[in-house]
Parts: C-alpha cells; structure tokens; sequence
C-alpha cells in the first residue's frame, strides 16, 4: 500500500522544466475533478476536463477491477482519440463483515450508497457482531499515446465504520469532504473522526483518491524527466489540438497578485483557496515551496518553524520568493494568491517581479483565532492557549507579520461567518473601490507620512548611524531630525519587532538596539511605498488652467 502523504509538496520537474505532458481526466463527476485537480496543481501540473453529460464509459462490474478500467480505456479513446495523454478512475469498497471470496460491495459502490441508509448497514452489522471493518479503494488507469495498455494505479484507505450517521456539515470548499458518500461514514485507521469531516489537510494522509493521485504524480514526474531530455534523446512532436477540450471554469482574470499574510487561523488558505476556485487565481503556497527547498536541502528538523529557520539562514530570507518567482512565473502573470511569506526580503522580491501585486492582511483576534484552532483538532497542533501564542510568537520572528500592516493595501477583518469572509474575498479580487465594503479596507497603506511611523524612525536613524544606539541616543538623532520619539517610546517599538533591530543588553550597560538586514528591507520597502504613493498623488492632481495673460 502506499505510504501516507502527510502534506503536499510541489515537484521542482513540473514547475521548472520547459515541456510539461497535457493530463486529462475523464469524468462526469465534478467533485472528483476538482480533488484531483487540487493534487495536480499543488504538485505544479495543470490538469484538463474532459466532461461528460452522462457516464463517460459503461461499467460492466462482473469483469473485475482491471478489465473495466482497460475498457474504459479503450472507450474513451474511441471518443477522444488515441492521441491524448488521460486516465480514468474507479471507487470500489470492501465492508469485512460482508464480504467473502469477493469483495462487497465493491465496484458496485455508488448504486449500494445510494439504495442504502446508514441505519440498515448499521444494524446488519451489529447482527454479524463487532467487525466494522471496511476498506475504500480507489484504482487509476493511465492511457499513454502509443501503448497498447494502460498503467494503473491503486490507492486505499483502510478503517472502521463509525457507530452513529454522520452529523456535520459538507465542506463548500471541497465538496468530496462530505457526508453524503462513504467518505462520511468512514473513520480511518489512525484517524479520530471520519475523513469526510476532517480539514483538507488533515485528509490529504488518509485519502483513498489522493494516494492513487499521488502515485500518479510520482510516474508522470518520471515523465516529464524524460520528455527534458536534451536534444539527442528526444524529437518535439506537434503539440495536440484543444480546441475539443470542454472547458470547466472560466477564463481566469490576468495579472491578479495579492500576497496574504495574517497570523495563525486568521484566514490565509481559505483566501487562497476561494480566489483559486471561485476566482480562478492560482494558489502558491510559500509554506509548501518552503518544504521542497528544505527537502532539497535534505534539512530536517522536528518543526517547520526549525527547518524554515535554518533554510533561510543558509540560504537568504528571500530564497522561498525566489524560487516562486523561478518557478511560477507563469501563474504570476497570469494571476495568483501567495500565502505563508514570513520575511519582509520576500515581499521586495515578489514586487520587483510583479509591481501590481497587492498585500492582503488578514486580521482576527486572538480569542477568535485560538477557537478556529481548537475547532480543527489536529493531532499536531497547539493544545492550549500559551502553545498558540508560542506559534504567534515564532511567526513573529522572521518579521514580516509583525509589521504587515505597515505595507498592508488592503486589510480583510475576518471574524464573522465563513459566507461574510467569501464575500469580502469577492470584494478584494473584484472590485476597484472598497471604500464601501464591509470588513474590507484600503485605509491601511502604509503609515504615511514617515514622520507618524515610530517604528520607521527609530530605523532610519540607526540605519543611519551605523552602529547600535542607546534609546537616549536614539530620542537625540530623532529630535534633531525633527520628529521626536521619546526613548521609552523607542524601547517599546523596537522590542516588539525583534527581526528589525537586535537588542543589545550587556550588564552594567545601557540597553541599546542595531538595526538587521530585515530593519534594512523594510526601510527599503516603505520608503518605495511612500515614494509610489506620493507619484500617485501627484499625477491625479488636477491641471489648473493658466490665469489670464500668461
């Protein structure tokens, strides 16, 4: 069986080399389109649609597993031609009590859940006695242009049927996390609930569909190394013709950029991942490229917050925005949502690339936060409040989330319901004035003029003396500037943005504050903002009309 998938990380291959292979997937069922293409996408693959109004092949169970798979195979090509690279995908189960010699109900699964409530199984089951076994498997066949058989794939989860009919609500987001299939009756082995109430991320391990997906995934990054070959192992053929494909989603609006950041549970991968479905925005994950540069790196560590420290630290705070813009260039022209940035470094990289790019702060309380937090119930995550704050406290530090609202466009209040939230990410990625827009504000960019920003002050003047300064020296250079900051105020901002100036404490000494490279990049970043912000000013000013006689 496959092993687990804990979380899903980009491959270098899909995004980075110059011929990727044209995927298809053949189904009339939307919700599987939609997880599978989730797994394509944050693997960095586009995958295609070809819909059907009704079932896309005939299903003739008594043939078994593979042989329905290959005629599937063969009908499908006989619809689309041969010359596509696409897969189908069947669901089977097998409920131990049950089943004998075969399985059951097995391919037949569908028309079974269908024609029966969950009390009847229930109650045949507690008849057989305790065994609640069951097993949901999902098998993948791969048709490859010029080979006369397909490549099949396997994927289960195995588990228990819970003991009471599901009571939790669909997942709008991801419509296969629902109670309405299987999906809600089943609890996986190692799992506490039933996988279609679990978040997607909690899923992602246990799915049956996702493990045969990412099997899939590993054989088409083979391919796609050798569809890289250089010019001697490989011949390019004409690309295929798409204008047959049936498109699933509308064009999706160009050069959209918005890079959100927010602390823990305020909001940031929902944003994400309502733009890209609703939006389509590509999602870009800065955690999960953070991930397959730290896999690279073969840096390892017990926490993420251990392993982004050391890749930053080796490497530079702007390594992960690099590799973005490396490998998603495209997205980024087109439209996308980064979330997961950490060090201001990135910000300046992403709008170097992308001068229209917006910062989105998404803001909750604390309180609000912690019970979003509790309600997910990771196993991994925080169990108390103090934990959560230590989380607060780590994101902190590389500096950015700090100080986003310094460089924020827009700030998003997301305290209200999920609807209110989807509504103001409607606002933000569609209308130009949100002046009006509830929750939402453009009211935030950022604290001009310089001289109200202590923070900007207290910086400067460091930048500018070259060496640490005492808060004493600090309210001296500020006043002779003009613009005064007490140095109790100076000790007050300054430590609460440790990742701009290191505070320097030696005993018998006066505490005193040199500023970072982080300090540096926001003073760069800040001063471009009120330069831009200044520009724009400027040039909507009306022309006055000369007076009478000049």
């Amino acid at each position: 069986m496959t092993p687990p998938v804990l979380r899903p990380i980009p491959r270098a291959v899909f995004l980075a080399k110059e011929r990727q292979p044209l995927v298809y997937f053949y189904t009339s069922n939307l919700s599987k389109f939609m997880q599978a293409r989730l797994a394509f996408e944050r693997a960095g693959l586009v995958l295609y649609h070809f819909k059907s109004r009704k079932d896309p092949y005939s299903e003739d169970y008594s043939v078994g597993k593979q042989e329905l798979l290959a005629r599937a195979i063969q009908e499908v090509s006989g619809t689309v031609g041969s010359a596509s690279l696409f897969f189908v995908e069947d669901t089977s189960l097998r409920i131990e009590a049950l089943s004998a010699t075969e399985e059951f109900p097995g391919l037949a699964v569908k028309e079974w859940f269908q024609a029966t409530p969950f009390c009847s199984l229930d109650s045949e089951l507690r008849a057989r006695g305790t065994d609640r076994r069951a097993t949901v498997k999902s098998d993948i066949a791969l048709h490859i242009p010029g080979l006369s058989r397909p490549i099949y794939f396997h994927g289960e989860t195995p588990g228990e049927i819970a003991e009471a009919p599901p009571a939790f609500a669909e997942d709008r987001q991801h419509p296969w996390l629902t109670p309405h299939t299987f999906n809600g009756w089943l609890i996986p082995d190692g799992a506490t609930k039933r996988l279609g109430e679990m978040t997607l991320e909690e899923s992602w391990r246990f799915d049956f569909r996702i493990r045969s997906l990412e099997s899939l995934l590993d054989r088409l990054e083979e391919y796609t190394g050798v569809l890289n070959l250089s010019g001697q192992g490989y011949r390019v053929r004409r690309a295929q013709n798409l204008r047959q494909q049936l498109s699933l989603f509308s064009e999706q609006p160009a050069g959209l950029v918005f890079i959100v950041v927010g602390y823990t549970c305020a909001g940031k991968t929902t944003f994400a991942e309502y733009a890209n479905t609703h939006h389509r925005l590509a999602f870009i994950e800065a955690s999960a490229v953070m991930r397959m540069l730290a896999k690279e790196a073969r840096i390892e560590r017990q926490t993420a917050f251990a392993s982004a420290q050391e890749l930053l630290s080796k490497h530079g705070p702007d390594i992960v925005a690099r590799k973005i813009v490396d490998l998603y260039s495209d997205q980024l022209s087109a439209g996308a949502v980064i979330s997961g940035f950490r060090a201001i470094e990135e910000l300046e990289v992403i709008r170097d690339h992308c001068p229209q790019a917006k910062v989105v702060v998404i803001g909750a309380s604390e309180r609000v936060r912690f019970q979003r937090c509790v309600n997910r119930d990771r196993e991994t995550g925080p169990s108390n409040l103090r934990e959560f704050r230590d989380i607060d406290s780590e994101q902190g530090s590389f500096g950015l989330v700090r100080i986003a609202e310094d460089f924020a466009d827009v700030r998003v209040i997301n305290e209200g319901s999920l609807s209110d939230y989807y509504a103001a990410i409607d606002a933000v990625v569609t209308k130009p004035d949100l002046r009006y827009t509830s929750r939402v504000s453009e009211n935030v960019q950022p604290r001009i003029p310089s001289e109200d920003n202590q923070l900007f002050r207290c910086l400067s003047v460091l930048d500018a003396a070259a060496r640490p300064l005492s808060c004493d020296e600090i309210q001296a250079r500020t006043t002779r500037d003009g613009h005064v900051v007490r140095h109790n105020n100076a000790n007050e901002v300054l430590k609460r943005a440790p990742a701009l100036a290191r505070r320097l404490e030696v005993e018998g000494t006066r505490v005193r504050y040199e500023i970072t490279n982080a300090g540096r990049a926001y003073l760069r970043y800040l001063g471009r903002y009120i330069r831009e912000h200044q520009q724009e000013h400027e040039s909507s000013q009306p022309i006055r009309a000369p007076a009478e006689g000049q």
